[in-house]
């Protein structure tokens, strides 16, 4: 373990030599949650695999953090940005791609009726937000203990582990977030009966409550009872219910999580894979509750009259590029549905080969899996059913997971968060599986385990 760094700096002086380059003018060069615990830069990337600038090769599980549902670079979306492009990528005038893109959500999403295109996923959890709070004339949204929705100061919050279970406190995730851009917040218990009953009796101050169906901290499919009774809580509370789909939305399946669960939100905000690999967010819902977005120019005019309307901007909003490159790999997923059972066999086979390997070996390891997701967790204890039951003690051979996976020729996120693709062979599986169960083993051997 005391040689890891330098062999796999070794292998890899081209990514450390970009590393000292940009760290000259580049403050941040991607989110640190990201970041691997040293330097790799990636040159290019096709299939289930992507090449550093050393070219060592490695089968990729971040897959974009989630996109690329059909691998790097199909030929489906690489052609629609291929004929795009020379068209012009970015006019800021409407264009008459974004209706075949939106046709295809609403057609495919149980709660779109209408859509709304902007840029990425937090632009989407700020729309949906501000769109609910119009519509409902109240003020603050609940979120869920575990939830990530997106990286503004509203909702960039976390539970505090030591706060009462069911009505846990929440800090800002890092500075320069005042208290008051989160007074509005309300965190509830995830899969707690406490969470509904919240609903309820708040149902005079909340707009909205947001939920990831499948929380990419935690990813499972047993909660789909819970989410049925959250649906009826709002229901009754008169509270909208958004889906963050912007993981599960055409991963999950092509409707999504409302597809996948049957359960019916009045608001969902996606992104990552219907962009086809371009930036996207998407704001889709009822049309009732999506009308404050159509009433927009009401602003300019200060009119009033129509009903409750917001102010949305963005310059490269709706952008042509993005929107053939997601209606290239929509119509792809459409015609080919044998895609969806394919990936979720490739990770249950994994998530159940790894699984057993570690209770027959008595190892401290889980993969948690739902759909073409999974993620691998370090800890004492197996299986968490909420965020608040992990346990931090083995977070060094966690942080070292990533790097072993690495020399075994695996591109394994520092966050333990996987995807697959389409483009996944058994095969790649297979190396996948040998990587997890030899680099458990290289834990165990160096006691960290």
């Amino acid at each position: 373990m005391a040689t890891i760094h330098e062999e796999l700096e070794a292998r890899t002086p081209g990514s450390a030599e970009v590393g000292r380059e940009s760290g000259q003018v580049l403050a941040q060069q991607i989110v640190d949650t990201v970041v691997m615990g040293h330097p790799v830069y990636i040159r290019e990337a096709r299939g289930s695999r992507v090449i550093d600038v050393d070219g060592n090769e490695y089968v990729d599980l971040a897959m974009g953090w989630g996109p690329h549902v059909l691998g790097h670079a199909p030929e489906v979306v690489v052609e629609a940005v291929r004929e795009a492009a020379p068209r012009g990528v970015q006019w800021g005038w409407p264009n008459p791609y974004q209706e075949p893109l939106a046709r295809l959500i609403t057609e495919a999403m149980p709660c779109a009726e209408r859509v709304v295109f902007c840029n990425s996923g937090t632009e989407a959890s700020m729309y949906a937000m501000r769109a609910a709070r119009a519509h409902t004339g109240r003020s603050k949204v609940a979120m869920f203990e575990g939830g990530f929705n997106g990286a503004h100061d509203a909702v960039l919050a976390k539970a505090v582990p030591e706060s009462p279970a069911d009505s846990p406190e929440f800090y800002a995730m890092g500075q320069g977030i005042p208290a008051e851009a989160q007074s509005n917040l309300v965190m509830l218990p995830y899969l707690s009966e406490a969470a509904l009953r919240m609903v309820r009796e708040r149902a005079d101050e909340l707009a909205m409550v947001i939920i990831e169906p499948v929380q990419g901290s935690n990813p499972r499919v047993d909660q789909g009872g819970f989410l049925a009774d959250l649906r009826e809580a709002c229901t009754e509370a008169g509270v909208l219910l958004c889906f963050d789909e912007v993981i599960t939305g055409f991963r999950l399946a092509y409707g999504g999580a409302q597809e996948y669960f049957g359960v019916v939100p009045d608001l969902a905000i996606t992104g990552k894979v219907p962009g086809g690999g371009m930036p996207l967010g998407v704001i889709a819902g009822r049309a009732g509750v999506m009308e404050v977005f159509a009433r927009q120019f009401d602003i300019y005019r200060d009119d009033r009259s129509g009903g409750p309307s917001i102010f949305t901007a963005g310059t490269f909003s709706g952008n042509p590029v993005s929107m053939s490159a997601g209606e290239a790999v929509l119509r792809h997923l459409r015609e080919h549905p044998e895609i969806y059972p394919y990936m979720e066999g490739q990770v249950e086979r994994l998530a159940r080969e790894v699984n057993e390997h570690c209770m027959r070996e008595e190892l401290p390891a889980h993969v948690a899996a739902a759909g073409s997701m999974f993620y691998v967790r370090i800890q004492p204890g197996g299986p968490i059913r909420t965020a608040r039951d992990a346990d931090s003690s083995l977070r060094e051979a966690d942080d070292m997971l990533p790097l072993l996976m690495e020399r075994r020729g695996v591109m394994m996120p520092a966050l333990h968060l996987c995807f697959i693709s389409a483009a996944h062979t058994p095969e790649d599986i297979d190396l996948v599986i040998d990587a997890l169960k030899g680099s458990l083993a290289e834990l165990r051997s160096a006691q960290m385990i």
